[in-house]
């Protein structure tokens, strides 16, 4: 139910665009990954996992609580749990939901080991490397000796091998050597006749930049959503954008020059203004740091957001457009008539990154799914 007049709107039209694209910059039979972490990036994770679902993707969360979520909403996908799983009790969900643990150690492996022995259920499971993240995983020099012996546990299946480039927008360098790394560890596990079926390091900045190597499996996050994952992004794969944020005017005031707006006096009036109030703030996950530096759009016209943002409220400064009035709409991220405002500009005014601004988007948002019908009329589907 849409009370307040703030919402998120979804396309996701764009989603599939934006699979489809995807597909054409990994190597053919390569298997798609997407990441539904973190509610989907903020947009959403059913919605988006139910779209990925009928083009075969796998699914990648990184919490069992996040994979339980698409199971209760009938999600049957296979989920892989990118997470490191502790305590290892928590190894009986994995087996009650059918999904696909991330294991980083030897005693992870055993522990899971003697759980699927005990409900005589076989599960697979996806080995982690460390090849330079720092994070979690096996280290190079003990990879295959591990593996060996996980090999001889029961029940066990290990399904994919992989790792994660910690700087692979910006230092082709240390990615390259990174993957140089693991290259030599599955050349050796092959000399060894040991057999996986997946091999993946590649999350959306990969995808695009590394795109020789002999993977068979790509982890796309940011481009699924129709977000650049580096600044040139766009001139090497067309992205569509999935997220609006919407808002509507809720109040509106003339103010003389020289009053102050909002908390602690950061923003005054340098002339007759007039203000509008809009009913979103940090809260929603539009963030404090975007006071006195953020845009939105009205009527197709950047205007600038005034003073501080509040937990639940913030003020434009909307002198000089005409026919304002209370309920006029606001584009705080999307197209508004010619102008756009995009996710990566609005994490430069935060100071922040891409992610953070569509993770934040809180759960007091509403999420409204479109996607286009027949002769391209759009079709509104309900709030979540």
């Amino acid at each position: 139910m849409l009370l307040r007049p703030t919402w998120a709107e979804i396309d996701l039209t764009a989603i599939t665009r934006n699979l489809k694209n995807i597909s054409r910059k990994v190597r053919r039979r390569t298997k798609i990954l997407v990441i539904v972490k973190a509610n989907g990036y903020g947009h959403g994770a059913v919605e988006i996992a139910r779209t990925c679902e009928k083009y075969r993707c796998y699914l990648g969360v990184a919490l069992i609580e996040e994979a339980m979520v698409l199971r209760q909403a009938g999600i049957k996908a296979p989920i892989l749990i990118l997470g490191s799983i502790f305590p290892f009790t928590n190894f009986k969900y994995v087996l009650e939901n059918n999904l696909i643990p991330t294991i980083a150690s030897l005693a992870g492996a055993r522990s899971l080991s003697r759980l699927a022995a005990k409900h005589k259920q076989k599960i697979k499971f996806h080995l982690k490397i460390d090849t330079g993240m720092g994070r979690i995983g096996i280290r190079p020099a003990t990879a295959v000796a591990t593996i060996k012996k996980i090999q001889a546990f029961p029940f066990m299946e290990m399904e994919g091998l992989y790792t994660h480039l910690s700087s692979a927008e910006g230092d082709e360098a240390y990615s390259r050597e990174q993957i140089k790394i693991f290259l030599a560890i599955i050349r050796e596990l092959e000399r060894e006749r040991i057999k996986i079926k997946y091999k993946h390091v590649s999350g959306s900045a990969a995808i695009l930049k590394y795109r020789e190597y002999p993977f068979n499996m790509a982890r796309p996050g940011l481009l699924v959503y129709g977000l650049a994952p580096f600044k040139d992004a766009g001139e090497k794969i067309t992205l569509h954008p999935a997220l609006s944020l919407k808002t509507r005017v809720v109040y509106l005031k003339r103010m003389p020059r020289g009053k102050s707006i909002s908390y602690d006096h950061t923003y005054s009036t340098k002339r007759n203004s007039f203000i509008g109030t809009l009913p979103i703030g940090y809260a929603d996950g539009y963030k404090w740091n975007l006071s006195n530096k953020a845009m939105v759009l009205v009527q197709g016209k950047r205007v600038p957001v005034i003073g501080r943002v509040c937990m639940d409220m913030c003020m434009l400064d909307l002198t000089g457009l005409k026919g304002i009035d209370v309920g006029e709409e606001v584009t705080l991220i999307g197209k508004q008539g010619q102008e756009y405002i995009g996710v990566n500009e609005v994490a430069q005014w935060a100071n922040t990154i891409s992610y953070e601004i569509v993770c934040g988007i809180s759960e007091r948002v509403p999420r409204i799914y479109t996607r286009c019908a027949v002769n391209g009329i759009e079709a509104r589907i309900e709030a979540r």
